[in-house]
């Protein structure tokens, strides 16, 4: 057995012994202090685990590179933001190719995508001259510089030259170019920089047990950090890609602790990083919505909106104080137009669902099968029909929301974005909410529990799925459709749990031979 292979069936034990503890809890059984060690001993395997025990990123460097960091993704990050004023979002690749070869490089360089069209370029077509006009003499100087660090640590160079660019909203943009302007790459600046996700991270779990009791937040972080999604290999070791995710779980945690403005600040935040996480803001406008129709007094819902609001429109304000060619905001508007057209292997959703299995495949002169771009480009449904998905759900998901506590609400939303965006792979480390919200002061019901358990085997099951998997589009067309699976059971569990809790408001007297399953209780750790 490979390293690899035994590291992901060490994670795929993990997450079933993860739902087992969730389907102990359902039951109605007590959290023993061996069941308490056990949570302990699950974050510890699953933190351990995160970076493949070890290995970290076997594939992703030159030996004897560090594989800490991950530097094909580092160098969109740390050289897409440090130089966003000379480059914008389309002048990464082409910079690069004619900085390279001034340093004796990338010869063999023919093509690189134009991130302009999103279309192959041939490298001969580069105006050198128009590009080094792009930046002083001292800012060419330095962004070579830097290139000669990333330089010998990317094995696939080709390869990244037809990636698809750096793609950060222009706020988050400007907030890390002025983190990283005056920072030389090298082995302990980008080290440094890719270490505050960890840092993000370990905030995040501190808050979440705040919130939510220290055992609901162990277990969630350890589904987390065992997710076949948001894995290591994928943006581990990058720079700042989890500062979103940090700043969502930090501010559920805030709401639920009674502090809804700064929640809002928070997911106001979220939102500006990666732009989706402002869905999570519907369910609070409509409990706002509701209090101000009912005459509640409950206020967190609107103040957490208005804080909220106010991050995105001072956002606004000063990229639109910076001016189109410091936030270089019509070209990310054109930019994001493409990326939205264009279907990536590691897409997960239902539109991924339907272009993975309707697609044809072809056999290569190899004899192994494959679907060319075209092909699952053509293969992708109508947005008319995405639309429509997305309108049946939210008649079928609205009446929860509106029964559910303004958090709660926010659970609804996840599937919503399964539907309406097929976000790649990591992005769905939102799944945490799924096993993180239902708690509250340390209790969950027992349908919810077992909601969580069967996401934690579904995710086993997708590490099976990928030992026979030939590929990544195989791979992650079986997660998308495990997890249509998945929500579709949610959902209906979530109605049923949703009539046995208003069956039992309206038969408030229950004689002594009738049973009433408690909600599972787990002692602060």
């Amino acid at each position: 057995m490979s390293p690899e292979a035994a590291v992901r069936l060490a994670r795929l034990v993990l997450l079933v012994v993860l739902a087992g503890v969730y389907l102990w809890l359902a039951a109605g059984r007590p959290l023993t202090r061996r069941i308490r060690w056990l949570a302990v001993g699950l974050l510890v395997a699953a933190a351990l685990s995160y970076p493949n025990f070890g290995l970290l990123h076997p594939q992703r460097g030159v030996p004897p590179a560090p594989a800490h960091i991950h530097y094909w993704d580092s160098f969109h990050y740390f050289m897409g933001a440090k130089y966003l004023p000379e480059l914008g979002y389309t002048g990464l690749y082409e910079a690069t190719l004619v900085a390279g070869r001034e340093l004796g490089a990338f010869d063999y360089v023919a093509h690189l995508r134009d991130l302009r069209t999103y279309g192959l370029q041939d490298a001969r077509s580069v105006d050198a001259i128009a590009v080094r006009a792009r930046f002083s003499p001292e800012r060419w100087e330095a962004f070579k510089r830097d290139l000669l660090y990333f330089g010998p640590q990317i094995n696939e160079w080709r390869g990244l030259f037809q990636d698809h660019g750096y793609n950060d909203p222009p706020p988050r943009a400007l907030l890390l170019h002025l983190l990283v302007r005056g920072v030389p790459a090298s082995l302990t600046t980008v080290t440094l920089v890719t270490s505050l996700d960890y840092l993000l991270m370990l905030a995040a779990l501190a808050f979440a047990a705040w919130g939510f009791g220290g055992a609901p937040a162990m277990l969630a972080f350890a589904f987390l950090w065992l997710s076949p999604l948001a894995r290591f290999d994928f943006v581990g070791g990058s720079v700042l890609r989890w500062d979103w995710l940090a700043a969502l779980v930090i501010a559920v945690a805030l709401f639920a602790r009674g502090w809804p403005g700064v929640a809002g600040v928070l997911l106001g935040y979220a939102a500006l990083a990666r732009i989706f996480p402002a869905i999570f803001l519907v369910p609070l406008a409509l409990a706002w919505l509701a209090g101000r129709q009912s005459g509640a007094r409950e206020s967190g819902p609107g103040r957490c909106l208005a804080a909220a609001l106010v991050v995105l429109l001072l956002a606004g304000g000063v990229v639109l104080a910076v001016g189109e060619d410091g936030g270089h905001l019509a070209e990310y508007r054109a930019k994001i137009h493409l990326h939205g057209e264009g279907v990536f292997v590691n897409a997960v959703g239902l539109g991924a669902l339907i272009a993975g299995y309707t697609a044809p495949w072809t056999m290569g002169a190899d004899g192994g099968a494959f679907v060319s771009h075209a092909a699952l480009s053509a293969a992708r449904p109508p947005g008319w029909l995405l639309g429509l998905a997305a309108v049946l759900y939210a008649a079928l998901a609205l009446p929860l929301i509106r029964r559910a506590r303004p958090l709660e609400g926010l659970l609804y939303m996840v599937p919503l974005l399964f539907i309406v965006l097929s976000p790649t792979g990591y992005y769905y480390s939102f799944l945490i909410l799924l096993v993180l919200l239902p708690w509250r002061d340390g209790a969950a019901d027992p349908a919810r529990l077992v909601e969580m358990a069967l996401l934690a085997a579904m995710m086993a099951a997708a590490y099976a799925v990928e030992a026979v998997s030939d590929g990544m589009l195989p791979f992650f067309s079986a997660v998308s459709l495990e997890l249509a699976l998945y929500f579709a059971l949610w959902i209906g569990l979530e109605y049923a749990r949703n009539f046995r809790t208003r069956a039992r408001r309206l038969a408030p007297d229950v004689s002594a031979h009738d049973t009433v399953v408690p909600e599972t209780r787990v002692p602060r750790l």
